[in-house]
């Protein structure tokens, strides 16, 4: 395989990442942190909860397979892939809450899956590249709906949430557009967008 030298882009993107690399960690324990706290809330109030960390979180656009499948595609650690299927197995999504903060170019957010019927709480966590989502944000804004895909390391889907409000995943769609690389004629090179 071929390697290219880095652009200027790539050794000053590296660089914030270097830069910000204890802050994204800290931002990351946070999200989970409060992930936990969410979760211990809805027990208090008689739901069944499950909370997951995602090992990685994609933004997928539908020009990004074969398939026209979309969304934020969260890779989750086997060991909560059986707990995660029976849990979808008899889940009715009434609502979704979605939290999140964006720190150096990344995305930490945690979507709240809620059952009102069956009074059970799927939390997932995961992060993101603002870079390569502006695909995604598009798609979302254009088809007025988002989805969360969950799946394990090796390509096993778990399940999909299917959402009615891409705003609240993207409250200002904009910001993303900025950071799009995937239109640019280099590649190596961040959109003036």
């Amino acid at each position: 395989m071929p390697h290219h030298a880095d652009g200027p882009d790539d050794v000053d993107r590296k660089e914030i990442v270097a830069d910000h690399s204890e802050e994204l960690k800290t931002n990351w324990e946070r999200a989970l942190e409060d992930m936990q706290a969410m979760a211990e809330d809805r027990e208090d109030q008689g739901y069944e909860t499950l909370a997951i960390p995602a090992g990685d979180t994609t933004t997928l656009s539908p020009s990004m397979g074969e398939d026209d499948d979309w969304g934020l595609s969260h890779v989750v650690p086997n060991n909560y892939a059986e707990d995660f299927r029976e849990y979808f197995e008899a889940f009715s999504l009434d609502e979704t809450g979605v939290y999140q903060m964006e720190s150096g170019g990344f995305v930490f957010v945690v979507t709240e899956c809620i059952d009102l019927d069956e009074e059970v709480v799927v939390f997932v966590a995961g992060s993101y590249d603002m870079r390569f989502s502006a695909g995604l944000v598009r798609t979302a804004v254009e088809r007025e709906e988002m989805h969360t895909r969950v799946k394990t390391l090796d390509g096993t889907l778990l399940g999909t949430f299917d959402h009615d409000d891409p705003a609240d995943f993207f409250p200002e769609p904009e910001q993303f557009y900025a950071y799009d690389i995937t239109e640019s004629d280099d590649p190596d090179r961040l959109s003036d967008r």
